[in-house]
């Protein structure tokens, strides 16, 4: 993965941290890949755990729809909102979360969403 191989390069040239900004806007473009936004967030869920460099994630919310909007910050085990970092309550693990879009794609309700 990029982010990855940014952040490991930032320790190999000495740096003792990487500070890692995405604007997300470049969901919007309609390029390809960019329907797996949900996906490729909760992937690195994976990958981040592994590195002390802080990566945040911006959305500007008034371009995204509520629904990704939803599930973007489903994926994110702490958000800042207004301003102040927090634990997400909404937070759903990697794995569960991944298990939910296979079942939406295939268009099976996931068992935990329908109890």
């Amino acid at each position: 993965a990029l982010i990855e191989e940014v952040l490991q390069s930032g320790a190999a040239t000495g740096y003792p941290l990487t500070r890692l900004l995405a604007h997300m806007e470049w969901a919007l473009l309609d390029k390809q890949g960019v329907d797996d936004l949900v996906e490729y967030e909760t992937r690195l869920n994976y990958v981040l755990p592994k590195y002390d460099d802080p990566v945040i994630c911006t959305y500007d919310l008034s371009k995204f729809g509520s629904s990704v909007a939803m599930d973007v910050m489903r994926t994110h085990p702490v958000v800042i909102i207004g301003g102040v970092l927090q634990e997400n309550p909404f937070f759903v693990s990697p794995d569960q979360f991944l298990l939910e879009i296979r079942e939406r794609r295939s268009g099976r309700k996931s068992v935990s969403m329908a109890s």
